[in-house]
């Protein structure tokens, strides 16, 4: 059983039995296949599958890798450009080309209190704006 889909309005559907369903339905457009890949001649029938059309491919593009066997490359070693003996230490690099990031910042600690006044000013600056915008919904429509 296929993974079974919710619709909005609640009914379930199975993609994959209503795939299998309408396989042999003509697609839609001008390439004359049907929903599996098959192509289709006069009256609706198959004048070849899916495995003939993609074997006839892939004896024409020889690069070309079929879904199922998917190539990948091995990793490589690399081999240092310097032996180990030449290779730099940190007492070598020069001071002037070391790169100074700056310090983060730290964060002072606030009281309870000290946040509790943070919010409360927050609350009455959203209060404000949104008593400015009523009013200005008001003025705009003549409510009062």
């Amino acid at each position: 059983m296929g993974r079974t889909y919710r619709t909005m309005q609640g009914r379930a559907i199975d993609m994959d039995k209503l795939r299998s369903q309408n396989e042999l339905t003509p697609a839609v457009g001008n390439m004359k296949v049907n929903a599996r890949g098959d192509e289709i001649g006069k009256g609706g029938k198959i004048v070849r599958t899916r495995e003939q059309v993609m074997s006839t491919y892939y004896e024409h593009n020889p690069k070309a890798t079929p879904d199922g066997e998917v190539q990948t490359q091995q990793p490589t070693k690399t081999v240092p450009q310097n032996p180990p003996s030449q290779t730099m230490k940190i007492e070598d690099t020069p001071v002037s080309s070391v790169v100074e990031e700056p310090m983060p910042e730290v964060k002072q600690e606030i009281s309870p209190e000290q946040a509790e006044e943070k919010v409360l000013d927050k609350g009455v600056e959203a209060v404000q704006k949104a008593r400015a915008r009523r009013r200005g919904i008001a003025d705009a429509t003549g409510e009062k």
